[in-house]
């Protein structure tokens, strides 16, 4: 596949929109999150949840629910919420996102009112 030389030239004065790169920001620290919290789970899981012989009156119990429940669903999970919270409270920025068409046509019927009345 050949690509013309003009596609890839880019102007070097062009930066991508501050909304884009904030929002870019806040997918890579959520990706990263899941991505932990996934390969957590998975590996505590995997590695304690078959167990080669199970012995019922000497079961590995955390509050009551299987160990292996207890760090490789719930142990996650508590921190996800944590660093979720944390995340949102600390991290995400609040961005302007421009006027809405409503809110741009209240404008302009504003300034129209102001300049003297409807136009013919």
């Amino acid at each position: 596949m050949n690509i013309p030389a003009a596609a890839l030239d880019v102007d070097p004065d062009l930066e991508p929109d501050p909304l884009f790169v904030a929002s870019l920001r806040e997918a890579r620290w959520i990706l990263l999150m899941w991505l932990s919290c996934f390969v957590w789970a998975l590996t505590v899981c995997l590695n304690f949840g078959y167990p080669d012989t199970v012995d019922p009156l000497n079961f590995p119990t955390v509050f009551g629910i299987p160990a292996w429940v207890a760090w490789g669903i719930a142990f996650p999970w508590l921190i996800a919420n944590v660093v979720t919270i944390w995340f949102c409270l600390f991290v995400m920025e609040d961005a302007d996102l421009g006027e809405t068409p409503d809110e741009l046509a209240a404008a302009n019927s504003v300034t129209e009112a102001a300049e003297g009345g409807s136009r013919v």
